[in-house]
């Protein structure tokens, strides 16, 4: 079923207790084509192109929502469209709005699963290394955005996993620099709070790649020690896009921990 909340496309595919999905930078709904096809048997999947990405336009005037933006706007899909709380699973960026969805609005969440969030990992620490910003934003002006969508690729991804990327995807994701520079600002003007994050007790599957490039795993650490309900695994023989994991190891992942939760 296709719909339109508040101007974001929406896909609502499956039966079973509600899961919603949200996408990272550089993507839109279709990264959960092994979701759509592996889930939807076993439960109600909640599917949205982010504001600014694929079929969801920015607002009129508008340049970069930022995260606590992106969250409002989870909170309107689930509002709008589920009738119970619901299991959010976000990849990447799409996991910081998760996160901060959790922080906001924790009435209508379940139970949480968070895939790398690209975030800092302590409020003093930084996002990214020093000069990387500067350096895509060069790259963008010199060389065109599909070579600093590149170069951003390298980075969260690790050269391993971008070799990898089937040719139409990596073609895809090279031509969407101004969506991944909307992220990347938004992200550079959040701070996680983690003396907040102290008091959310959404339970929380925090999931990293063992491939994956070494950024991520200090910040599920410090969320791991921070929510008072995580639980943090590695998994063997994968890197940032764990989502995508053919083999379905990630599908009964979210499974388990759904069926884990207290009904609602």
């Amino acid at each position: 079923m296709d719909l339109n909340v508040d101007g974001l496309a929406v896909k609502v595919e499956g039966r079973g207790a509600p899961l919603l999905l949200v996408h990272g930078s550089a993507a839109d709904l279709s990264t959960w084509a092994v979701q759509r096809s592996g889930l939807e048997a076993h439960a109600r999947l909640l599917l949205y192109d982010r504001r600014g990405a694929g079929e969801s336009p920015l607002r009129e005037g508008e340049r970069a929502p930022s995260v606590q933006d992106h969250a409002r706007d989870a909170a309107r899909v689930v509002e709008e469209i589920a009738t119970e709380p619901v299991v959010a699973c976000g990849s990447s960026f799409g996991a910081v709005v998760v996160l901060e969805l959790a922080r906001t609005r924790p009435e209508l969440l379940r139970g949480m699963v968070l895939i790398e969030p690209p975030l800092a990992a302590s409020d003093t620490g930084a996002l990214l290394p020093p000069g990387l910003w500067e350096s895509l934003e060069r790259t963008a002006a010199e060389s065109g955005g599909p070579a600093a969508s590149e170069a951003f690729l390298r980075y969260v991804l690790g050269e391993e996993d971008v070799q990898r990327l089937p040719r139409l995807a990596r073609a895809r994701v090279l031509s969407r620099w101004d969506s991944i520079r909307r992220d990347c600002l938004a992200l550079g003007d959040y701070r996680p709070d983690y003396a907040s994050l102290s008091r959310v007790q959404t339970p929380a599957l925090l999931l990293g790649g063992v491939r994956s490039p070494p950024q991520y795993a200090p910040t599920l650490a410090a969320l791991g020690r921070t929510l008072p309900n995580a639980h943090v695994e590695q998994v063997p023989g994968m890197g940032h896009m764990l989502h995508a994991d053919v083999r379905g190891h990630f599908n009964r992942r979210v499974l388990a921990f759904m069926e884990s939760l207290p009904a609602p």
